[in-house]
């Protein structure tokens, strides 16, 4: 039967066919199987037949064969299949596999340059170019200008004292400070306790220089030679952000604490102003160890500085401490990624504390009251930082106090504040806080011994 006459909104009639359908319900069968490999045979054999042969709106290019050869054999459909070759049509069933072949992305045309992309790509190499010149006159290869403007703010804070670094004592080879250098020493001050009231007395009777540092700006230490010897890092410029962060961080390891597992040594260490836990983690090398590996400690402290290490503010701190380090001194920052890098490629099983970090290892000194008496870090790099962040809720006008003693410093040292010093050079220690505050802190260094490792062609000097 026919269709109903279809016409549009007008009246007018919308198409000049009509259309038939059966009315019986079986499908339309063609009275033989349509075999498309027999309709390709007969058409190969007409053109053959008429020796026309239609060209192909685009050519593919082969990169296998020259502009006159026939095109890939891909694309070729054998009419007569051997059983060696699989056929990509089957003539056993009505369906019809899809072929290998992947479709041909369209072509995307982008619109043409206009004068004002010129301009642009123009101001933008020349700023490059200028960072670049500004850089190389001022040593300061791959810094960026935020960093450079950073780094001259803080010279014109920079504090220089009468000592010459490269006199200070260390070891023979210098990989490492001296063993004997905070234990025997004229002053007679090296491992003694002092209280606050001491501290402030002896910089009247000692000629201690006392440091009102606010922990926020960054202030340069210099030697007579006016080389940067240490840093007060301060903190980022947003100020209530970060304290989120140190804050937080205070309060991660405040409420973790008990969960440690702790021996007698790990409480009373040799740094230790009275007795609260300190783990050490990551990669070092020194103390007996053959080679360098991962600082070791119990399943459970584990498990409290993994979750510790993983966490974003202890994250936050040690992106703020290579920052400093990468602004202040970016030649040592260099050379200790080049090694680090080196030892990393040639022991892949090392694990490390954080992504991109230059420090090799850290220390979670949990508190509540994590003060230390006067001591060297004699095995971190002898020409080294190591970076130092306090943390806590304390009075820092009355403790947490840091002494350089070796510079004669005492610098007030607030919590969220970070330094950044060489600690296995310069004997360091702080000033006890009232009996109901808190304090932890958060240190990263990297072994001397790793270092000599390193330049022994991965080997010990044996």
């Amino acid at each position: 039967m026919a269709l109903r006459q279809r016409t549009l909104r007008s009246g007018k009639e919308f198409g000049a066919f009509d259309l038939a359908v059966y009315q019986s319900h079986q499908p339309i069968k063609p009275p033989k199987f349509f075999d498309i490999a027999d309709c390709l045979s007969q058409r190969l054999q007409e053109q053959e037949t008429s020796g026309n042969v239609d060209e192909p709106d685009e050519t593919i290019d082969n990169p296998d064969s020259d502009p006159g050869d026939a095109p890939p054999p891909d694309f070729w459909i054998n009419p007569n299949p051997s059983p060696s070759i699989p056929s990509t049509f089957s003539s056993s069933g009505p369906s019809i596999p899809s072929t290998s072949l992947s479709p041909i992305p369209p072509r995307r045309f982008s619109a043409p340059p206009t004068h004002m992309d010129y301009k642009k790509a123009s101001s933008k190499a020349r700023r490059r170019r200028h960072r670049a010149q500004v850089q190389e006159e001022n040593g300061t290869p791959g810094l960026k200008q935020v960093v450079i403007k950073r780094q001259r703010e803080a010279m014109g804070n920079a504090i220089q004292v009468n000592v010459d670094i490269e006199g200070i004592e260390h070891s023979g080879p210098a990989w490492i400070g001296s063993r004997t250098a905070e234990t025997v020493h004229e002053d007679g001050m090296a491992g003694r306790k002092y209280t606050a009231d001491e501290i402030f007395q002896l910089t009247g009777e000692r000629d201690l220089i006392y440091i009102n540092w606010g922990g926020m700006l960054s202030i340069p230490i210099m030697d007579s030679h006016g080389c940067i010897i240490a840093i007060l890092g301060g903190m980022p410029r947003d100020i209530e952000r970060w304290k989120t962060v140190t804050d937080g961080a205070a309060k991660l390891m405040e409420d973790n604490a008990h969960r440690l597992s702790v021996s007698e040594e790990q409480l009373n260490h040799r740094r230790a102003h009275g007795s609260y836990p300190s783990i050490a983690r990551g990669v070092s090398h020194g103390g007996g160890q053959t080679e360098p590996g991962n600082l070791q400690t119990n399943k459970k402290n584990k498990r409290v500085t993994d979750e510790l290490l993983a966490h974003e503010h202890f994250n936050r701190l040690s992106k703020w401490a290579n920052f400093l380090f990468w602004t202040f001194a970016p030649l040592l920052a260099t050379f200790f990624q080049v090694q680090m890098g080196l030892l990393a490629e040639s022991k892949p099983s090392l694990v490390w504390n954080f992504a991109g970090s230059v420090f090799a290892a850290c220390t979670f000194n949990f508190g509540p009251h994590a003060i230390t008496v006067p001591h060297l870090d004699f095995a971190n790099l002898a020409w080294g930082w190591c970076a130092i962040t306090a943390l806590g809720r304390f009075n820092p006008d009355r403790g947490g106090h840091l002494i350089l003693w070796d510079l004669k410093l005492v610098i007030r040292f607030p919590p969220g504040s970070t330094v950044l010093i060489p600690s296995a050079l310069i004997r360091h220690s702080n000033v006890p806080i009232a009996g109901d505050e808190f304090r932890a802190s958060f240190t990263q260094y990297t072994a001397g011994g790793l270092f000599r490792w390193i330049r022994n062609g991965f080997k010990t000097d044996e």
